[in-house]
């Protein structure tokens, strides 16, 4: 009975909305043991006066993993040289590859997942830029990284990875004016969320030819519908929103949601707490 809770920890497919909470009337805290919280309405958490957190720190492995495959699988044409085996094709010659070392990586969002995206590019002897308006200067000298405007981001990089939350400023942040003068022969990965690429002008810019590839895992709509356009390129690889589907992340994120309830309850400190003091959001 939801009524006797009071405390809860969730993961994205429980879905916190008001009038979930108008029932649960000795509910006090919710953890949510992810590091998106798309699913919660915070609106209505602070009318009823609850305590949300979340655990952002748990797929930070996980996701910059899963950015790191998306680009080695388009930069060397995984998908296409797979699909050829097993249809008993051999045609080498159209699956030829592209190196990344001495290309240049772009990161926008310069994050705990950013940062980690930008450690790994140092293995393959890349060089790494990033656009990140909010950090300060030494956060970009420690992690090896240039710092840029995105616009300069967009014209220099080999391959562009997107680690932003999605909010009214990120919303749309590749569409259709910036596809006009990226860098041609681009690979543009997107891990964080759906909706900060235009999916419209993105499948009108792949029809141009200007991109090499692109890797989508999350989509402003999901599941991704059936019919649109991104299914109908080749250098279009699209996984469904795994980013954090690991066997690890899941146990962080279930220790950290289990520590943080504890310590509410035994002295009422919070951490983590939603919405996020990230002045990606503090600015929207």
């Amino acid at each position: 009975d939801i009524s006797e809770v009071h405390g809860l920890i969730i993961r994205s497919r429980t879905l916190i909305t008001e009038d979930l909470l108008k029932r649960a009337k000795n509910l006090q805290v919710i953890v949510t043991a992810t590091s998106g919280f798309d699913h919660i309405d915070l609106h209505a958490t602070e009318k009823w006066g609850i305590t949300v957190m979340h655990t952002p720190e748990a797929n930070v492995e996980s996701a910059a993993q899963l950015a790191w495959s998306l680009l080695l699988t388009g930069s060397r044409k995984i998908v296409e040289s797979h699909k050829q085996v097993k249809s008993g094709t051999w045609q080498r010659d159209l699956l030829m590859g592209t190196e990344l070392e001495g290309k240049t990586l772009g990161i926008v969002g310069l994050g705990r997942i950013g940062r980690r995206v930008a450690q790994i590019a140092k293995a393959f002897r890349m060089h790494v830029m990033a656009y990140d308006p909010y950090l300060d200067e030494n956060i970009f000298i420690q992690e090896g990284c240039t710092r840029s405007s995105y616009e300069e981001l967009l014209k220099c990089s080999d391959f562009l990875s997107f680690h932003v939350p999605r909010t009214k400023l990120t919303q749309n942040m590749l569409n259709r004016s910036h596809f006009e003068y990226i860098h041609r022969g681009i690979g543009i990965i997107n891990v964080s969320r759906g909706g900060v690429i235009h999916e419209l002008d993105l499948a009108q810019a792949l029809t141009e030819g200007w991109l090499a590839f692109c890797a989508l895992d999350v989509y402003e709509k999901e599941p991704l519908d059936r019919n649109s356009n991104l299914l109908k390129f080749s250098n279009v690889i699209l996984t469904p929103h795994i980013g954090a589907n690991t066997y690890e992340a899941f146990a962080k994120a279930s220790d950290q949601a289990a520590i943080l309830v504890l310590k509410f309850f035994m002295d009422g400190s919070t951490e983590n707490t939603l919405p996020p003091k990230s002045a990606w959001y503090l600015e929207a």
